[in-house]
């Protein structure tokens, strides 16, 4: 199902909070991914090494006999056999290739691991098998390709942590998902080649065509091996490399259960992606009757499919772009997991095959990438390597333990459907149990509006790849009055999902319809009275004693002084007083705040679904000197607001401008 690109894991209790944590260490460049040469070197290694592995895969299912099997379980098993030997290593060596990760050069041990693949391959390939005529071994020979497979899973246990200890070391960490989606995305392409490619020059009823792919897996593990001499990541701070024992990874990671948890979730994914892997075999023959060569093309397809969905997942990844939220990602990327293999299982109708596997591909790397990405941000650079090791042991233990039991249990494809639904489920109760604490859990006073910030800072940072500056300008607590431009009808959201406080706007009564009245009671609004015939906030010292009540209460308020939307080009507008009259009265700090790359156009829904790359930037808090008039204060605020701006030419309208209530 999904690439064992670092790892796997799964979950009880589900997930890490949104708040990534921020180290004293980090890449100092921000060159774009496309110009960074380290991070070229090190996605064109792990592709060729992708292409490299699905060689060795499927020839490994032609020599040991899968595509002849004249049973099901027969098929089933070998299939799982070569899972279970490649993997094994990986109980054994992934944590001490961790602490290798953080005790040598990195770079030196990934050229290594690929350079000694190769030699494995070249030693069994002229010195082992004598590929000639039908390439299926004997049954008392078939211990050379478990012996192969556990020399090559061997180095691949050791990569495998160093190479995800290694990313953040050639990329800044603000480009660290996407970098990780494209290396994995890259790597799921190669191996998806490498599966189609396997159908073309690989036979399964002729030998020479199994030496020539085992051949060219050689050249691929050469070549990518040599990219790394050419790696140079940045080292971390000396001080902070100082203890590398195991015993301090294990302490580390006994008080870091955000840690665990994302790895316990890894682990169930990765787990679930094997019964998939091992499932497609068995039901290209239980759901459409393939058998022999017609089942390995069959059973490669599926794969690629599968892969060809996994890089569709990290594209998607990609483009959100942000590590903000990403457990709802994830959460969300369990549940379509779940409901794919459902599909996948039960229609025996190919286009309902194919269309299901293609999206568990993608759901399931989603997953995969948030997890990877969450650990290496969360994960010092000195004990990084240790806690992948860990990841990879872990999940490799339900990896080796399900193809294990597939591979010594009695008609195994019997079982595979029970085994595919079952894995299923378990992601589906993951992902809903998962998704509805972390909506209910949150900074906001109650668990729909942390419901509602949640999904509304999801939708601005990904769909609107909202930046934020000078967040640690808004005060923690206590009375504030926020006051911004006002370009579109995101601007409410936009700022509400830069602050981890809530922040109370101003609303006629009229909007407050009853149907959404749970929605009114969450966020709170303070509601304005309004003359019925007019349609308007009707002005006065009413409302605005309304406001300065809320103010003394503790709470922030976000306000609009334009008391306009910019229609029709960005001009800043004049302003009402209301805004300095409040903050007069209440004695509270003001918070100028500017809004910039939202959408120019007169239509709402423009507003709310054109992408955009929009910025909300804080700036520091000021309290009204109690000498300043309405007018000195309102034009200070005007001051500060065009600052933040970063031009001092801003257009401004110089006529007078109504407020829809009268206040602004």
């Amino acid at each position: 199902m999904f690439c064992k690109c670092g790892g796997p894991a799964a979950a009880a209790r589900l997930l890490v909070s949104s708040r990534i944590m921020d180290h004293e260490w980090k890449p100092p460049t921000t060159t774009p991914l496309w110009r960074n040469p380290g991070f070229t070197l090190m996605w064109a290694s792990v592709a060729a090494s992708g292409f490299g592995d699905r060689i060795i895969m499927s020839a490994a299912l032609i020599l040991l006999g899968a595509m002849a099997a004249e049973t099901d379980a027969g098929r089933v098993s070998f299939n799982a056999a070569t899972q279970f030997w490649f993997f094994l290593p990986y109980l054994v060596l992934s944590f001490t290739a961790g602490w290798l990760a953080d005790k040598l050069p990195r770079k030196w041990i990934l050229l290594t691991c690929d350079e000694l693949r190769a030699v494995v391959l070249c030693v069994a390939l002229f010195g082992i098998f004598g590929l000639v005529g039908d390439p299926v071994l004997p049954a008392d020979q078939r211990w050379l390709v478990y012996g192969v497979l556990l020399l090559v899973g061997s180095l691949a246990a050791t990569f495998n942590p160093t190479r995800n200890a290694t990313v953040p070391q050639i990329v800044a960490q603000r480009q660290l998902q996407a970098a990780n989606a494209l290396i994995i995305g890259l790597g799921v392409v190669a191996s998806m080649v490498g599966a189609v490619a396997a159908t073309f020059f690989m036979d399964a009823s002729r030998g020479e065509t199994i030496e020539t792919g085992l051949i060219i897996a050689i050249c691929f593990y050469a070549v990518s091996g040599s990219f790394f001499a050419f790696l140079k990541p940045h080292d971390a701070p000396r001080e902070a490399r100082t203890d590398r024992s195991l015993r301090q990874a294990v302490r580390y990671l006994r008080g870091h259960g955000r840690h665990l948890r994302l790895i316990v979730v890894f682990t169930a994914v990765w787990g679930s992606a094997m019964v998939v892997y091992n499932a497609a075999l068995t039901f290209g023959h239980l759901h459409f009757g393939l058998v022999g060569d017609g089942l390995f093309k069959h059973y490669q397809f599926i794969a690629a499919t599968i892969g060809g969905g996994m890089l569709l997942g990290a594209g998607v990844i990609s483009l959100i772009g942000t590590q903000r939220e990403s457990t709802i990602v994830l959460k969300v990327a369990l549940i379509g997991s779940a409901v794919c293999m459902a599909l996948f299982t039960l229609v025996p109708y190919r286009p309902v095959h194919f269309a299901s596997g293609l999206l568990i591909g993608v759901f399931g790397n989603m997953a995969i990438i948030n997890v990877l990405s969450l650990l290496q941000v969360l994960s010092p650079n000195y004990i990084r390597g240790r806690v992948m090791g860990l990841t990879n042991i872990v999940s490799t233990v339900g990896t080796v333990a399900i193809n294990g039991v597939i591979w010594q249990l009695p008609n195994a494809d019997h079982w595979m459907p029970a085994a595919v639904l079952g894995n299923a489920g378990l992601l589906l109760l993951l992902g809903v149990a998962g998704l509805v604490l972390n909506l209910r859990s949150g900074p906001m006073p109650n668990r729909m509006a942390n419901a509602l910030w949640r999904l509304t800072r999801l939708f601005c940072f990904a769909w609107h790849t909202l930046r934020v500056h000078g967040k640690h300008h808004l005060p923690a607590d206590g009375p504030v009055l926020i006051v911004s431009n006002h370009t579109t009808a995101m601007d409410p959201f936009l700022i509400q999902s830069s602050s981890p406080r809530l922040v109370r706007w101003l609303m006629l009564t009229s909007y407050r319809i009853r149907i959404a009245e749970p929605l009114w009671r969450a966020i709170d609004p303070i509601c304005l009275e309004h003359d019925k015939q007019t349609g308007i906030a009707e002005p006065g010292i009413k409302q605005v004693r309304q406001i300065v009540r809320e103010l003394k209460h503790g709470d922030a308020v976000g306000v609009f002084p334009e008391g306009h939307l910019q229609y029709d080009n960005r001009e800043l507008k004049p302003f009402q007083d209301g805004a300095a009259v409040m903050a007069r009265l209440a004695k509270c700090p003001i918070v100028p705040c500017w809004i910039d790359g939202t959408v120019l156009s007169r239509s709402m829904l423009m507003h709310v679904l054109w992408p955009t790359r929009s910025t909300v930037t804080f700036g520091p808090p000021f309290t009204p000197d109690p000498g300043m008039s309405v007018e000195e204060l309102t034009a200070e605020v005007r001051k500060r607001m065009i600052a933040l701006s970063g031009s001092e030419q801003f257009t401004v309208n110089s006529g007078q401008a109504e407020t829809p209530n009268g206040i602004g």
